[in-house]
């Protein structure tokens, strides 16, 4: 989540106000949130490994190890704030093996314990029309473990011209163009954390650390006021706790959470946050109710 949010309440007025109503106040947020790649994948939060494949002779070795670098170093910097997090797998070709075969790859799955496996494919050169420079089709297979049985390989396919398959600058373009249709896509969404005014400091603390994207040290407020005798208050407090997983990738938690607002009082903003992290979760709107 990316946050641009900014906090408009003057803190003056909420301290030198005399509030004696127990109604929460809403914050609205905008924020940017991730959303599934352009070719349908939703990467996020999941451990990645890339094979590259070489030919038995080698002669493509050079050109498939820079651009499964490149492609590694690109999801490191959209996936995981430029991190080393993305492992890269050098694998000699088996000329009767079918590496677009979800049986194929589900196998590497298990052997590199990765929620996601890509594999990239030899280079296809095609015949030089110019005498000089030659066509070059790069294919990657990836798998996404985590997203359903019924989901399959997606196929990747990127083509560029080269004169020598030792050029490390064509090779690298080719992994960012294949990164291309994985990148995350942005969009804005709206998101209300509960708040009371005049009920202590605690409140407009953890507020204040939502809105700059300290999710956990909020959440630690809102898990010591969710320990409030009122019923209101305490379901307020666990809507909050319950927004905050959901922020940080903690789906099942964020439904405790939500649960336990449920049982202390009902909210109707239970609901939409709900929906959200089943999505998220892969679950449909309709058992959200």
């Amino acid at each position: 989540m990316k946050s641009f949010s900014v906090l408009s309440f003057v803190i003056a007025a909420l301290s030198g106000a005399v509030l004696a109503s127990c109604a929460p106040s809403a914050y609205v947020m905008q924020m940017e949130s991730r959303k599934p790649s352009e070719c349908g994948l939703d990467l996020a939060g999941k451990s990645l490994s890339v094979i590259y494949l070489e030919s038995p002779d080698g002669r493509d070795s050079l050109f498939n190890n820079r651009a499964a670098d490149a492609l590694a170093y690109g999801l490191e910097s959209d996936l995981f704030d430029g991190a080393e997090a993305v492992k890269v797998y050098n694998l000699t070709k088996d000329a009767a093996g079918n590496y677009a075969s979800k049986d194929t790859i589900t196998q590497y799955i298990m052997l590199l314990d990765s929620d996601v496996v890509m594999i990239l494919d030899t280079p296809e050169a095609g015949e030089s029309h110019t005498g000089r420079s030659f066509p070059v089709t790069s294919k990657l297979y990836v798998y996404d473990s985590m997203a359903g049985e019924d989901d399959g390989v997606t196929t990747l396919q990127v083509s560029t011209s080269t004169a020598s398959m030792t050029d490390e600058g064509r090779a690298m373009n080719m992994g960012s163009a294949l990164l291309k249709p994985l990148r995350s896509k942005w969009e804005q969404e709206q998101f209300t954390v509960l708040y009371f005014d005049g009920m202590g400091s605690k409140w407009i603390d953890a507020l204040l650390l939502a809105d700059d994207m300290k999710w956990a040290e909020a959440i630690e407020k809102w898990m010591d006021l969710s320990r409030s005798k009122n019923p209101t208050v305490s379901s307020c407090a666990c809507y909050d706790v319950a927004l905050g997983c959901f922020m940080l990738g903690q789906y099942d938690l964020a439904l405790e959470w939500l649960d336990s607002s449920d049982a202390a009082r009902p909210l109707s903003l239970n609901n939409g946050l709900r929906k959200r992290i089943l999505e998220k979760k892969g679950g449909s709107a309709a058992t959200s109710d």
